[in-house]
């Protein structure tokens, strides 16, 4: 599984992985964001790591940079010589004993590390004779059962509104396009504080994959969305149920904190996004930690 810091979509599915429990499960490749060295997509891969050389891992899959994990990943495809032409975006995910492709789309691999953990605590479940309750009690299901089509709407809501609407401010093209998305930000950052203020989490009783992609957004939200992006609405702190909505899910799911590096996460921005920032000038940007006490 290849995953980028700065990358909120890949930021979630670290998310799953670390609450899942997942860290030992599925071997992960942290790619590195440079845009200068990377021949196509902005990623380069770290040197291989001792997994990959104990578990003879192609050379194509372990350095280098991502356009060429897809280069060999569409190798049975492409013609002698030819380079694939599409995106090559992260997070990716690759079976690298048949070299391909599972996907590349943070959703549908959200839903798979959730069915693959599902499926792990059955099986412990049926191999120990031990009931543990409180074990139960604290496992979490991302997408609990019969909750799968309400857990898409809602996460398809707070995408338009907020998620993607951070983003339509930042590239919008013209005064309307932008007016459009600032007026979606300023409704979704209204509309969640005030469903916060009587729930604990965006969908159901439970932590869902919605809290971890509303997560991920909002801990860039304050530091790069608000400035380089233009996107409306002032700091979280200034939406006290959000605020407190996040310090919960800190406190419940410490994990949390360690899924993203924010000066890293939120300065990418400023690096790679010349054409928003001409002086590549990175402002400051706290911890992930100090900026959740500041909430």
């Amino acid at each position: 599984l290849y995953l980028g810091n700065p990358c909120p979509w890949c930021h979630r599915v670290k998310a799953a992985i670390a609450l899942l429990d997942l860290e030992d499960d599925i071997p992960v490749t942290m790619l590195i964001d440079n845009a200068e060295k990377a021949s196509k997509g902005g990623w380069i891969l770290p040197n291989p790591s001792r997994e990959d050389i104990k578990y003879a891992i192609a050379d194509e899959l372990t350095t280098g940079d991502l356009a060429g994990v897809y280069n060999y990943c569409y190798r049975e495809i492409l013609e002698e010589g030819e380079r694939y032409k599409g995106r090559c975006t992260a997070p990716l995910l690759v079976d690298v004993q048949s070299g391909t492709i599972v996907t590349n789309e943070s959703n549908e691999i959200m839903v798979l590390l959730n069915d693959y953990a599902r499926r792990k605590r059955a099986l412990e479940q049926q191999q120990s004779s031990n009931d543990d309750d409180d074990a139960a009690a604290d496992v979490v299901d991302l997408r609990p059962i019969g909750m799968d089509d309400e857990v898409d709407r809602v996460a398809k809501y707070w995408f338009d509104l907020l998620w993607n609407g951070s983003y339509r401010c930042g590239f919008s093209t013209s005064q309307i396009a932008y007016d459009e998305a600032a007026a979606d930000v300023l409704k979704g950052l209204d509309e969640m504080n005030t469903h916060l203020a009587s729930s604990s989490y965006l969908v159901g009783d439970s932590i869902t994959e919605v809290d971890l992609k509303n997560f991920a957004w909002v801990t860039r939200h304050d530091y790069a969305y608000t400035v380089i992006f233009k996107s409306p609405g002032g700091r979280i702190a200034q939406y006290p149920n959000i605020a407190s909505y996040v310090k919960r899910l800190v406190e419940k799911y410490p994990k949390l904190l360690d899924t993203v590096d924010m000066p890293d996460a939120c300065g990418s921005y400023y690096r790679q996004l010349f054409m928003l920032n001409f002086g590549r000038i990175v402002p400051y940007i706290p911890s992930v930690r100090e900026w959740v006490a500041g909430l």
